[in-house]
């Protein structure tokens, strides 16, 4: 059922104009080329994607557009159906399938005690029949699962994994010590490389549209048991992130894609975006950190 569910996967960014409206040709311009730089698969209308804002057809194009893709390229699409509500949820999850995605994951409804997160989950692997990503994002949900916790939301049919986007490292290898056979994703591009060492399958993250080699790098070199060279890597990402948290990540990420010519916009209104100065400032800072990166990648 899981095969195949593993590597590198962007959170890959839904492109969008100043109206908001999603930028279709973009979102394809932007999949191939992370697809011809070696990626795993993808991961669609999550945070990064900014699936919240977008509306139900705009997030069903999105998925038979990353479907097509994958496609062409041998990766596995697995679609993010998260939404404020199990219904939308749902029928989210029942296009996903019929499209022919490889998996669907989905952030719960924030503030939700346990039982009502295992209906969620349970209906939405019901519609769909793929297997099923939990995705644990704390600073978003609000929900802090414990570990027991967790364990009964992988007890769900169809629930085969998780999407772990938190700093806690020890919870995701509690999980994996009780079960080792647990696809489980780091979410944090922060510790891609810890994270693996933990024992995750791969990496679901914002960052891989900018670097995917970076963060391709990083998996094989720990699959080869070269951690100092997974370690150079994720310490030269380190000294980029760490600038990209002193302007604000999504304005600081938006910037940087449009500056590479990936997208006008990422996140749609209310959206914060940075004036002019302060992207310039930010570009002039980011400049040596990237081509550090890109010497090596």
């Amino acid at each position: 059922m899981t095969q195949g569910l593993k590597g590198i996967m962007p959170a890959v960014a839904s492109p969008c104009d100043a109206n908001d409206v999603f930028l279709e040709g973009k979102f394809v311009e932007l999949l191939t080329n992370l697809y011809k730089q070696g990626i795993h698969g993808v991961y669609v209308c999550g945070a990064t994607g900014d699936g919240y804002n977008m509306l139900l057809p705009e997030r069903k194009r999105a998925t038979e557009m990353a479907v097509e893709v994958s496609g062409q390229y041998g990766g596995k699409t697995v679609v993010h159906v998260g939404t404020s509500n199990t219904r939308d949820s749902v029928e989210l999850a029942g296009h996903a399938a019929d499209a022919g995605a490889d998996a669907v994951s989905a952030m719960p409804p924030a503030n939700r005690n346990l039982d009502q997160l295992a209906d969620y989950y349970t209906e939405i692997a019901r519609t769909s029949g793929l297997p099923l990503l939990v995705y644990h994002i704390p600073i978003l949900t609000g929900t802090a699962l414990t570990a027991n916790e967790m364990l009964r939301l992988l007890d769900i049919e169809g629930v085969v994994g998780f999407k772990f986007s938190d700093w806690n490292l020890f919870f995701m290898r509690r999980i994996l010590m009780q079960r080792p056979e647990v696809p489980v994703f780091n979410g944090n591009d922060e510790f891609l490389c810890p994270g693996l060492l933990y024992g995750a399958c791969g990496g679901i993250g914002m960052n891989y549209n900018l670097f995917p080699r970076l963060f391709l790098g990083i998996y094989n070199a720990v699959g080869e048991s070269d951690i100092g060279r997974a370690m150079d890597l994720q310490n030269r990402f380190l000294a980029y992130i760490d600038i990209i948290w002193r302007y604000g990540l999504r304005p600081s990420f938006e910037a940087v894609m449009r500056q590479r010519g990936l997208a006008p916009y990422c996140f749609r209104r209310p959206r914060q975006v940075l004036d002019e100065a302060r992207s310039r400032a930010l570009m002039a800072e980011l400049g040596p950190k990237i081509a550090a990166i890109e010497e090596v990648t």
